[in-house]
């Protein structure tokens, strides 16, 4: 009997536990597709007068976004509102939520913008307690090219019943030596075309011209492949439009030997919240002001590229509402983040005006 008792007392936790954990959550998916935008016609005609249209067509934006999430709304947000992965929510970003307890967010995204495919991942968990606060992050978004997972742990310091100081420390793991360009030491040792013959295989040949109008005379060189296949008709050409492409892999390549990196950084966060149903500002700010390397080689570190170890990474932002009359409201929201030297910003700003 005391077994069947301690079984129905275990299965009981556990159902609070799982209802607590996923009560209000929501599981999403979406899809939207929409024009990218195309350049100018470009042509090419022939020794016979024949025209040839050669434009580049990018093919149409698109994002598929898969999630799932708990996150409580503030009271400016709209909680009718189907998610669909662009949302901008703030708890994300503040320090505070509208309830207290576990909030979560798993996200993935996969597209196309301008041509270039991408796929993005969220991971973010948060316990939010009124004298502490513990959050788990991971964050990687291509189309700025940042990757990093974090583990933050603060005390919380409510000041009144709108400002929360929260003071701690981060603990951040990335992949890629930000600052570090390795095509710049690279050029400092040896001429560009170097790094075409040595790293790609790609070979060039001098040719002579003559302008037979003018009398004017030069030279130039033909570009070609590893298979021997004509890519450019001048250096000029291929420095324009092939030699980017062979920097960016060759960047890639060699940030990819030297390794990962791990910080242990100081923290200070700051969070104002005043809602009422006419006027509302929520306004949150963080700092990252000393940092101290704890995996990686030094040498490549961010702190080694800047000098110092003492460089300003950041997070702030903020919502700003009113509703001047019954037909008439203002807006705006902002999100700038700053770590090492990857940068993302969001700004909004509107006027609503019922007819």
């Amino acid at each position: 009997m005391r077994y069947l008792l301690l079984l129905l007392f275990t299965i009981n936790v556990q159902a609070d536990i799982f209802k607590d954990v996923f009560k209000y959550a929501t599981l999403y998916g979406a899809y939207s597709q929409s024009n990218s935008i195309q350049g100018d016609k470009t042509f090419y005609v022939t020794q016979s007068s024949e025209l040839i249209e050669t434009t580049q067509r990018n093919p149409a934006d698109e994002i598929k976004t898969f999630g799932f999430r708990k996150l409580a709304h503030f009271g400016y947000e709209d909680k009718e509102r189907f998610y669909d992965g662009e949302e901008q929510n703030n708890s994300l970003n503040s320090n505070i939520g509208n309830v207290k307890g576990l909030e979560y967010l798993f996200e993935y995204q996969e597209g196309r913008q301008q041509g270039m495919l991408f796929n993005n991942k969220q991971f973010f968990v948060r316990y939010l307690s009124e004298w502490w606060i513990a959050k788990a992050e991971a964050n990687k978004n291509e189309l700025v090219d940042i990757d990093y997972k974090s583990l933050d742990l603060r005390v919380r310091i409510p000041i009144g019943k709108k400002v929360s100081l929260s003071l701690g420390g981060v603990y951040r793991t990335y992949n890629k030596a930000y600052g570090v360009n390795p095509i710049q030491k690279y050029l400092e040792e040896n001429a560009w075309w170097s790094l075409s013959y040595n790293y790609f295989n790609h070979t060039d040949q001098l040719y002579s011209w003559e302008n037979l109008s003018t009398g004017e005379s030069g030279y130039d060189y033909f570009w070609y492949n590893s298979q021997g296949e004509l890519i450019s008709n001048s250096d000029l050409d291929y420095r324009n439009n092939i030699f980017g492409q062979l920097v960016n892999q060759y960047n890639e390549e060699q940030l990819a030997l030297i390794g990962s990196f791990a910080d242990i950084s100081t923290v200070i966060g700051l969070d104002f919240y005043h809602y009422r149903k006419n006027f509302w500002v929520h306004a949150y700010g963080n700092i990252l002001p000393q940092h101290k390397l704890h995996k990686g080689d030094e040498k490549y570190s961010y702190g080694n590229f800047i000098g110092k170890d003492n460089w300003i990474d950041y997070k702030y932002g903020g919502v700003f509402g009113v509703r001047l009359s019954k037909k008439l409201g203002l807006f705006s929201e902002i999100t700038m983040q700053r770590y090492w030297d990857r940068e993302i910003k969001v700004i909004k700003a509107g006027i609503n005006f019922k007819i």
